[in-house]
């Protein structure tokens, strides 16, 4: 192309493009054409962004393979970055798909891509200083985008991209990329093999990048698109963590630790986070780190937590303190869980032979889960147990107040293991009703309605054994 004609399209691509350029600058929160922004050769400035937009565009449009056209359009494109380097936001996320091309091409040859990836981490730089407080995408998300790319081209540097990672998490928090949140969990592998660190830093880690993730899954509840990215990191990230952090490894390696400082409730939280998200509750270390939390941090949480592993080791006074304070603590809105914690308390109360008051828990849970089939088969159960303290001229009447509450269970549920567990112990308790005879004896009649008397107080119906 001779001078003359290269001028000739330049001139025509300029007043072609000058609507579209000021429209876009706009957009880019720039001060339109005549503005500082284009430099101190503001006609040249435009006339190199126009061709190197246009060279771009005709690329993009080829699907990227033709070469010489990424020539051209890198060529008038460095002019704009190295001239006017505010001209246009556009113009960095360009060169970033430009340059990369380059680092493809070069990819046998070291010196060569190296160089390209310099230029790579400039533009992320340079765009940090002069977009930084875009809201898009501001100077801790590019920080973000710069430490993948340095991680990508130079895995053995991690001394230098982990940090970048740690700076763009912490400053961008629930807003970071998926992309970024994963590559910083695997530059903390590598930051750890690589003798930077220890294997902790993993775990501490995985629980931060794990609340984040939570957080944007829970804030796009019911939007598959924008759950997808970060249920896929999720599990990407669950997959490869368990070389880490299985159960026996957490165990094994913060037991020791939580002995050995067992005033330090950072230690003992993050213990915590991280037998929750691995699963590993049933541990000793568990309870004991929960237990140490919720002395210095008490909350309805941990109270119910605590509660639960306690009436679970059958430490039934601990079971019951904790129990009645989660339920004094929790919000009624929280109905699920409230009921929970009334039907444990209710299970405690049972295992510590007090029936009346496992009976008032239990009919608690109603009033924030009407549908708890347990409730029922649990007071049939208190009922039951009762049978020898609740007489009727000497026969065991509270059998039939058990029955009552089994066939309630029975006739509620559809759920065929409760219903064929709340049919056995009915089959249990009728078997000990009271023979025809001796209900004869005594002047009653099957069929007659009675009062139970002592703490039940309830009216049931004689049944004799069949």
């Amino acid at each position: 192309m001779n001078k003359l004609k290269f001028l000739i399209v330049a001139m025509g691509l300029i007043l072609f493009s000058l609507p579209a350029l000021a429209q876009e600058e706009s957009e880019d929160g720039g001060a339109g054409v005549a503005g500082s922004k284009y430099g101190s050769d503001s006609a040249t400035c435009v006339t190199n962004l126009s061709l190197y937009r246009e060279f771009f565009n005709q690329w993009k449009a080829g699907k990227y393979s033709d070469n010489h056209l990424a020539e051209q359009s890198l060529a008038s494109w460095r002019y704009c970055f190295f001239n006017c380097p505010v001209a246009s936001k556009n113009m960095y996320l360009h060169g970033e798909r430009l340059i990369n091309n380059y680092i493809t091409e070069y990819q046998n040859d070291s010196v060569k891509k190296q160089a390209y990836v310099d230029t790579l981490m400039m533009i992320y730089d340079q765009r940090i200083k002069y977009y930084g407080n875009d809201p898009k995408a501001p100077a801790s998300v590019v920080l973000g985008r710069k430490a993948q790319d340095w991680m990508k081209y130079r895995q053995d540097q991690s001394k230098v991209y982990y940090p970048m990672f740690l700076e763009s998490f912490y400053k961008t928090g629930n807003e970071s990329e998926p992309a970024t949140l994963y590559s910083y969990y695997v530059a903390t592998i590598y930051y750890v093999k690589q003798g930077n660190a220890d294997r902790d830093l993993i775990l501490e880690n995985y629980v931060a990048i794990e609340d984040v993730i939570d957080f944007n899954l829970n804030r796009y509840a019911g939007d598959e698109k924008k759950m997808e990215p970060y249920t896929k990191i999720a599990n990407n990230i669950e997959k490869s963590v368990s070389q880490f952090a299985n159960c026996e490894k957490l165990i094994e390696l913060y037991d020791p630790k939580l002995k050995a400082n067992p005033n330090d409730l950072k230690l003992a939280k993050n213990i915590v986070k991280f037998l929750e998200k691995r699963k590993c509750t049933k541990s000793d270390l568990y309870f004991s780190a929960l237990e140490k939390v919720h002395a210095k941090e008490p909350s309805a949480e941990t109270a119910f937590l605590m509660g639960k592993m306690a009436l679970e080791r059958e430490q039934f006074v601990k079971a019951k303190d904790y129990l009645l304070e989660a339920t004094n603590k929790l919000p009624d809105t929280l109905v699920t869980k409230k009921a929970s914690a009334y039907l444990l308390l209710a299970e405690t109360f049972r295992s510590l032979g007090q029936y009346s008051s496992a009976r008032t828990a239990a009919i608690k849970v109603l009033n924030y889960n009407p549908n708890e089939v347990m409730v029922f088969i649990l007071i049939g159960d208190l009922y039951s147990a009762a049978a020898s303290d609740c007489l009727l001229q000497g026969l065991r009447v509270s059998y039939w107040a058990a029955a009552d509450k089994y066939i309630k269970a029975i006739n509620m549920t559809n759920d065929e293991k409760i219903k064929d567990l709340a049919q056995k112990k009915l089959a249990a308790v009728q078997r000990s009703f009271p023979e025809k005879q001796d209900i004869f004896m005594r002047s009653l009649t099957e069929g007659q309605t009675i009062t139970i008397e002592c703490w039940i107080g309830e009216s049931t119906t004689i049944r004799a054994r069949d």
